[in-house]
């Protein structure tokens, strides 16, 4: 018994120690040879990855953008407001309806989009609309429908793919993106909140005199900064003129004496724009990114006015798309096609790049129905390569790179709601969660020792060992923690509690009865198994039942405490029955085992003090 027992404790002794080395180590890179790598990194303590409400960041929701489009041009001047108000009075069929969902998006002069929830094919609002813009507006030069159906779950899912390749690309630890009911999809960005601060200096005028103390801009700018107001932030030079800063957010105070401070000791401002981090996440995650690539015909030598013939060549006839500068400095976007867009492309540059074809023909690129771009072609290009240009800076250019690659969105997608936690609110939050987990566990701790005294010190030792792995198993799967998972963490704590307590308190009964200490332990262990056992196992289902229908449901708070409490009652088993067990036989071994007052603070019978005294044969009554 006693050689298990010392193989136990080695084992247990293992475990911590591997525990304890992953926590240790904030960043964890292992490539051994013929196993998977492993890397871990994150920025809470021990190297933990924190989610959106721990770390700040936004949290976004998008609803699939469904109804009837009509696009309607008029041939006389049609004022938004005047449409909007002929729509609003408009009424169809015998039950005079009006529109539902309306929407006016103007797209062009006289030329607007006007949205509604679904209509059927025979519905008068559908079939009548026509007619009745163009006796309240006059002549109608162009009348399209087009109608976007409610999303069918492949759809969906397609998506939700998409996005989360550009999220993926954008950069934000750990996302969380999930489909929420029939037409919704959740998106929160750890990381992604505050404000973007884009600084550009001007060149300094050559006559006038040199400062007297000379400017060295990467040390002035952080001080600058900082005595502006400017908290937690970190900058990105991207040349000597032009930073990039991204901090908490700033108000208008904060970024007036920003401005002031910069011209006053660095130099004058080409550009000083702040936006919310979370605009940047915005931009890349909604557009629908839909390239294509067009032969346009000019009709005079401007190209004011032109044809474009469709080529049938997209964005899906890309291979990869990605940021760069040209050899003047420029910023672009380098795209290679696949095979069948190359041979398009080829076919394309073949016809337009002769002497006669580059007076009146060009390649029209398009995101979007938005012209980025019209250039001649000047030479055959046959491997399927170019570029696209448009005054991109980095950012936009990377940006636009990201969503050419991912693709278009199958589903239009609008925004229906956004809001962003600030990173110190987000410290703020883990600040409060350790102090509330640390007082928790303090608590457990002081009343384990008062009423249970020596099995309290074991019972201590054994929450220790089991918050160690807990969160070396948090860190290594990994689990991006957020408020839910330090509430399912601090429940399992009680869990973890009750196990030691029903076994303490059978061993209790055994001494009473006038066994051992030893032989109460063994015996209290064995009775206490099955209730710990069905309350656990009860519990892990539940967890099981809540992270299923939660992962579905799109409840971010249901999952994180489901996955946090099934992981912390599976270890909290292994440390009742395991560790609990191994220290207080180890106590009994070194002598505690007589002095039954350490283990009880109840009297003891005349039967239970002659039976310590004359031990009873072990497993013996």
């Amino acid at each position: 018994m006693r050689s298990r027992s010392i193989r136990l404790s080695i084992t247990i002794l293992l475990i911590l120690g591997i525990a304890i080395a992953a926590l240790g180590f904030k960043d964890i890179d292992i490539d051994v040879p013929g196993f998977p790598r492993i890397e871990r990194d994150g920025t809470g303590p021990f190297g933990l990855k924190l989610g959106l409400d721990l770390r700040g960041g936004g949290h976004l929701v998008y609803q699939a953008d469904t109804g009837t489009r009509f696009d309607v041009t008029f041939a006389d001047d049609v004022t938004i407001n005047d449409l909007v108000t002929t729509l609003q009075g408009l009424r169809f069929g015998d039950d005079d309806s009006e529109f539902e969902g309306l929407q006016v998006v103007p797209l062009a002069l006289n030329r607007y989009q006007i949205r509604t929830d679904i209509l059927e094919d025979d519905d008068p609002k559908r079939t009548g609309l026509n007619d009745a813009l163009a006796e309240a507006h006059g002549d109608i030069t162009l009348f399209q429908t087009s109608v976007i159906p409610e999303p069918t779950l492949d759809q969906m899912q397609g998506v939700l793919e998409n996005i989360t390749g550009r999220v993926n690309r954008f950069g934000t630890e750990e996302p969380i993106i999930q489909i929420f009911g029939d037409d919704r999809i959740i998106v929160q960005l750890p990381g992604a909140s505050g404000s973007v601060t884009n600084i550009g200096l001007a060149e300094p005028d050559p006559e006038a005199p040199a400062p007297e103390v000379p400017v060295d801009i990467f040390t002035d700018l952080p001080r600058v900064l900082a005595e502006a107001g400017y908290e937690e932030f970190n900058i990105e030079f991207n040349d000597a003129m032009n930073f990039t800063v991204r901090s908490n957010t700033v108000n208008m105070e904060t970024q007036g004496r920003a401005i002031t401070e910069i011209v006053t000791q660095i130099g004058q401002l080409n550009r000083f724009e702040v936006t919310s981090g979370i605009d940047d996440a915005k931009a890349l995650i909604g557009q629908t990114a839909r390239l294509e690539f067009k032969e346009r015909t000019c009709e005079n030598e401007s190209c004011t006015t032109f044809t474009d013939a469709d080529l049938g060549l997209t964005g899906d006839d890309l291979s990869r798309a990605e940021a760069a500068t040209n050899h003047l400095g420029v910023w672009v976007v380098n795209v290679q096609f696949n095979s069948r867009g190359s041979d398009i492309f080829s076919d394309l540059t073949r016809r337009i790049s002769t002497t006669e074809a580059q007076a009146t023909k060009r390649i029209a690129i398009l995101m979007d129905d938005r012209v980025l771009i019209a250039p001649t072609s000047l030479a055959w290009i046959r491997d399927g390569r170019t570029q696209i240009s448009g005054n991109f800076n980095r950012d936009r250019a990377r940006e636009l790179a990201i969503q050419i690659e991912a693709g278009s969105l199958d589903v239009p997608l609008r925004l229906i709601q956004e809001s962003d936690v600030d990173a110190l609110l987000g410290s703020e939050s883990l600040k409060n969660s350790l102090i509330a987990g640390l007082v928790g566990l303090g608590l457990v701790f002081v009343f384990m020792i008062i009423y249970y005294r020596m099995a309290g010190v074991v019972a201590a030792f054994a929450l220790v060992f089991y918050a160690i792995i807990v969160l070396a198993i948090f860190k290594m799967i990994p689990i991006t923690l957020e408020l839910a998972h330090i509430g399912g963490f601090i429940l399992s704590i009680g869990m973890a509690v009750d196990a030691n307590i029903l076994i303490f308190e059978r061993m209790k009964e055994e001494v009473r009865i006038g066994r051992t200490l030893a032989s109460s332990m063994e015996v209290g262990f064995s009775r206490a198994w099955p209730a710990i056992r069905d309350s656990n196992i009860s519990t892990m289902i539940t967890c099981v039942v809540l992270l299923w229908f939660g992962d579905r449901l799109g409840g971010g708070l249901v999952t994180g405490v489901a996955i946090s409490l099934f992981i912390g009652v599976a270890v909290s088993m292994f440390t009742a029955v395991v560790v609990s067990r191994n220290l207080l036989q180890l106590t009994a071994w070194i002598g505690l085992g007589g002095r039954i007052e350490l283990f009880t603070p109840e009297p003891l019978n005349r039967t239970s003090r002659e039976a310590i005294q004359t031990p009873a044969p072990r497993g013996g009554r």
